[in-house]
């Protein structure tokens, strides 16, 4: 479990850290006028949920065996309902000129929360 998880911190600080780097700069040099605060608050929620729900996955994956894909899918839910609310809460608005500076952060954490998810049900 101590691998998995060790895997894991590893895997997500490479591929957050590059991708919010290269979204960033692009977004700095391509898009002048881009608001830069829904990138950064993009990645900072999105990376701090994914790493504490993957984590948790990890961790409950021997006790919780049979209801991890459950676990999985109400974590993507509430994931989706809290950063809705904090962007209401912060008056920031997801239109369609900034809607990929959401989508980019989330899918990737999508993504890792998958491959994380789906290595620990093959191996259980």
């Amino acid at each position: 479990m101590l691998q998995k998880l060790i895997r894991f911190i590893v895997l997500f600080l490479i591929v957050i850290g590059v991708s919010y780097f290269a979204h960033k700069t692009s977004a700095d040099h391509i898009f002048l006028s881009k608001n830069i605060a829904i990138i950064n608050l993009s990645y900072l929620f999105n990376a701090v949920f994914t790493f504490l729900f993957t984590i948790a996955i990890i961790l409950l994956s021997k006790k919780y065996k049979d209801q991890i894909g459950f676990i999985f899918l109400a974590g993507s839910f509430v994931k989706t309902g809290i950063f809705l609310a904090i962007i209401k809460l912060n008056k920031l608005e997801i239109d369609k000129n900034v809607f990929l500076d959401f989508f980019i952060p989330y899918t990737i954490c999508l993504l890792l929360e998958v491959y994380v998810v789906s290595k620990v049900l093959k191996t259980e």
